[in-house]
């Protein structure tokens, strides 16, 4: 009987250890955006669009892969927040291109540090396909 009991209280442990494995082995994969010093004219132009404490960091992403200000034609946030807590935990920045359709994201977590890059909706990061 006490194998039936080490068993069930083991079993769900295992299961949670594992699934936690999985979840932060999906992370493993997320490089952050390659970052440059923003450029001004990208950072004003997102400033024109949107009023954001995290468009210096998004505008450096931008600048690091190459996106020029004059591209920009549109710009918004994303925010994710944490429903126990009521706090922000991460930013999605949309930015809308003029040279293509959908949207290039730079993610960033609730201090405004960058995460990833990508493409959204028929859109290409440069140099990529």
């Amino acid at each position: 009987m006490s194998f039936r009991k080490t068993r069930k209280t083991t079993v769900p442990a295992l299961m949670m250890a594992g699934g936690l494995a999985l979840l932060t082995a999906g992370c493993g994969g997320i490089a952050p955006p390659p970052m440059a010093p923003p450029d001004p004219a990208t950072l004003a132009t997102l400033d024109r669009f949107v009023s954001n404490d995290c468009n210096p960091v998004a505008a450096s992403a931008l600048t690091g892969i190459g996106i020029p200000a004059s591209d920009i034609r549109g710009a918004n946030y994303g925010i994710y927040r944490d429903e126990f807590r009521d706090i922000i935990v991460r930013w999605d920045a949309w930015v809308y291109l003029h040279s293509q359709p959908g949207a290039v994201v730079v993610t960033m977590d609730e201090d405004c540090r960058p995460i990833q890059i990508y493409a959204r909706e028929g859109a290409t990061l440069p140099g990529r396909r």
